[in-house]
């Protein structure tokens, strides 16, 4: 039984493990005046991400849903896709986190040590089955990113967006707290799955159906959702590259799995409340990103479309709307590392600057940097259309696989409204095109910008990701019915 348990939770274990490893490793060579280099630790993280992408892959395929250490832990084969997307995420991050630290010096310790605490508890969001346990990992989840967002402290918009959001993530954490303190004297529980036996078996109060929308509320905040967004802007242009990398995919990832265990408690419940959401959130963001001319903030805005997106079809509940959201998913985060990659071709040095470098954020001003590089150009070209969703490219094909889920149950009207969306989100994208092959002529004075030199390891994770988004096209089927039946093991 032991053995059967390690089995199931070693990819946690060996996690915590090497959190506490980085500690003392970092506490050891202080202590004896030892100095390790920036590369030795990036070889020994990347190695341990191998060790668990091996645990990831282990033969779990055709399992159900297990429950372990009496039911605060649960394991299906969703949850193990999750996990090995978030290993894969994970591995191509640490790759960016040394280019970057070449170009600007970060804490490169501290930043492993917040990070991998953060991952180890997304990953424990995922697997947990107690709203106790959930909330409490969230928290944790708040206090790296508060750390990591205040990395930036030689800018003013760095220490604001902090504060920021320290102020309202601790008041979305107190009331998840209330919420659950609701469900409990409501319930006499907090698991999930005897909540949703109780909620399914018997009529829903008052107070507990206000207690679910609270709690239902608090992810939306964390996936920066209209009218919860007011934060997300600043973060993603207040932090550091790689800080606001982080943010806009892995705990997207945890995020949307938590909606989906909460809104499985009753499904009937949440339903117009999430639709409402999503369409809000998709209308808004398409609007407002039409008037940014910050990279960062257009992303930041763009992403409350992308989120909407995938939370409508999720709170359609079905096998194949929550299969169809997941893909999509899994395609924006694949996008939003291609696009970040781009950006690191605009830095550039600038000796005013307190950190010695300078990242171009004005989307006006591309073309500066764009032009006569024809391969970079291409390059940004293609992720600029993938995101917008434009035919025979990848992000095309995840929403097609909505399309088709709407079409498959006659949602006629749902599946209008989308594709309205779509094509409105894809103006502010083709835009930036403008940028990138016209300028006015006021423009062409402003002086080029010289790239930077990058590592050879970085240019290889483009190289992979562009062949990977190409594999994608010619064998999307392959990875939607991969993805379908590990999403069964939801109804099992």
């Amino acid at each position: 039984m032991m053995y059967n348990l390690f089995f199931y939770i070693k990819f946690e274990i060996y996690l915590l493990f090497f959190v506490c490893y980085i500690i003392f490793l970092h506490i050891f060579t202080k202590f004896f005046g030892l100095k390790l280099n920036v590369i030795d630790y990036m070889i020994v993280s990347l190695l341990f991400l191998i060790l668990l992408l091996r645990c990831c892959l282990d033969d779990l395929n055709g399992y159900f849903t297990v429950y372990l250490f009496n039911n605060f832990i649960i394991y299906n084969d969703l949850i193990k896709l999750f996990k090995t997307c978030m290993t894969l995420f994970f591995f191509a991050y640490l790759i960016i986190i040394y280019n970057f630290n070449n170009i600007i010096k970060i804490p490169i310790v501290e930043y492993l040590i917040l990070i991998f605490l953060c991952f180890f508890s997304l990953v424990m969001i995922i697997i947990s089955n107690h709203l106790f346990v959930i909330l409490l990992f969230l928290e944790i989840v708040n206090i790296c990113l508060y750390c990591l967002i205040g990395l930036n402290k030689n800018s003013n918009k760095g220490i604001e967006a902090a504060f920021k959001y320290f102020i309202q993530s601790a008041f979305a954490t107190i009331m998840g707290f209330f919420s659950i303190s609701l469900i409990y004297l409501s319930t006499g529980t907090l698991f999930l799955n005897e909540l949703v036996i109780l909620l399914n078996e018997s009529n829903i109060i008052f107070i507990l159906q206000f207690s679910l929308y609270v709690l239902i509320t608090v992810v939306f905040f964390k996936l920066g959702l209209f009218p919860l967004h007011s934060w997300i802007a600043d973060i993603y242009q207040g932090s550091y590259l790689i800080v606001t990398l982080f943010i806009a995919t892995l705990p997207k990832l945890a995020y949307i799995f938590l909606f989906l265990k909460i809104f499985i408690i009753s499904p009937n419940l949440f339903v117009n409340y999430s639709l409402y959401i999503a369409l809000f959130s998709m209308l808004y963001g398409s609007i407002i990103t039409l008037y940014q001319v910050s990279f960062k903030r257009l992303l930041a805005y763009g992403s409350m479309v992308h989120m909407g997106f995938i939370l409508y079809s999720l709170s359609l509940y079905t096998a194949i709307s929550i299969t169809s959201s997941i893909f999509y998913l899994l395609i924006y985060i694949l996008l939003m590392i291609f696009i970040f990659c781009f950006m690191f071709f605009l830095f550039e040095e600038n000796k005013e600057s307190k950190d010695g470098m300078h990242l171009l954020d004005d989307i006006s001003k591309l073309y500066n940097v764009l032009n006569k590089n024809y391969l970079l150009s291409l390059y940004f070209a293609f992720v600029i259309i993938s995101l917008a969703g434009l035919p025979f490219f990848i992000g095309f094909i995840s929403k097609w696989y909505i399309f088709v889920g709407l079409l498959v149950k006659n949602q006629f009207m749902d599946l209008i409204i989308l594709i309205g969306t779509s094509v409105l989100s894809a103006v502010y994208y083709i835009r930036l095109i403008r940028f990138l092959s016209f300028t006015e002529n006021k423009d062409k004075k402003i002086k080029f910008y010289t790239i930077i030199k990058l590592n050879k390891f970085f240019y290889f994770l483009i190289i992979f990701l562009f062949i990977l988004n190409i594999f994608i096209i010619f064998y999307h089927n392959w990875i939607y019915l991969y993805i379908f039946k590990c999403v069964l093991s939801l109804f099992s």
